[in-house]
């Protein structure tokens, strides 16, 4: 079993900057932190065997930006399996690295995650794209910037492939702009893993679960005040007054966030009295 607690491990990351995280790694103890019985080990075990058989696959050929890109694709998508689901009863799952693993589905986020540590594991610069439709990776090559769809077996994209995904997520008017494709840090992809779990626990009626995701993503980025927030809304609806209070007056604590200062702050007074009239 792991050494340390997930709680341990992902406090630590929260002092590490974004560029020195180890992303899949830190998806792994994101999955922990959901289920503490969870040995990460065993999916460790299994990151290294996709990385040594595509290293396997290019041989001595890391050079060859295409069979880089071919070797991905064959060992993730065809002899693993990887694929892309958009089933509504996969959808907590598939922001899950352990349960992505484990059913060979998930996310285009977390396939973004699994596709990236393999082709950085092939000494390419790899960044994950925020492209509205679905996550993009984007691998540096002696030709220029290709663009990978982990989400649809690692196929590339070019500018004709985006547009059409566009319009397919935003109707006839949906149209490719500079601005359409930001990059995600490692930190950024962790905190977007978590918010979809917050978000899909909220639709379902798990909001203990969808705490529990919020409360993994601050041991990450302890000074989100968004999060914070957030966490203090959703204990606010389970009528936990005390949690809600110490979690908004954190985010007035914080910086900026003049939009919602006001509310946060209206809403922290009626929660005393509140607790106070209890």
């Amino acid at each position: 079993m792991d050494s340390v607690s997930a709680q341990t491990a992902l406090r630590q990351l929260g002092f590490q900057n974004a560029d020195e995280i180890d992303l899949a790694d830190a998806a792994l103890w994101l999955a922990k932190w959901a289920e503490p019985g969870l040995n990460i080990e065993a999916y460790r075990r299994h990151l290294t065997a996709l990385v040594h058989d595509v290293q396997a696959y290019v041989a001595q050929d890391q050079h060859d930006d295409v069979l880089v890109l071919e070797a991905v694709q064959q060992i993730l998508a065809r002899r693993y399996g990887y694929g892309g689901t958009s089933d509504p009863a996969h959808h907590s799952d598939g922001a899950n690295l352990a349960r992505t693993i484990d059913q060979r589905r998930g996310g285009s986020l977390v396939l973004a995650i699994l596709y990236g540590h393999l082709l950085s594991a092939l000494g390419r610069r790899v960044q994950i794209l925020d492209f509205l439709p679905r996550t993009l990776v984007a691998v540096q090559s002696a030709g220029g910037r290709v663009l990978v769809d982990p989400f649809d077996g690692g196929s590339t994209l070019d500018a004709r492939d985006l547009r059409d995904l566009l319009k397919d997520h935003q109707g006839a008017q949906g149209e490719l702009t500079p601005n359409d494709l930001p990059e995600l840090d490692s930190r950024q992809v962790l905190l977007r893993l978590q918010r979809t779990l917050m978000s899909e626990h909220l639709r379902y009626g798990r909001p203990e679960a969808a705490v529990l995701a919020v409360e993994g993503a601050l041991l990450v980025a302890p000074n989100e005040a968004r999060l914070w927030r957030e966490l203090g809304l959703i204990h606010a609806r389970m009528d936990h007054f005390v949690d809600a209070i110490n979690a908004l007056e954190r985010f007035l604590d914080l910086p900026g966030n003049d939009a919602h200062r006001y509310s946060a702050s209206q809403m922290v007074q009626n929660l005393r009295h509140l607790v106070k009239n209890d």
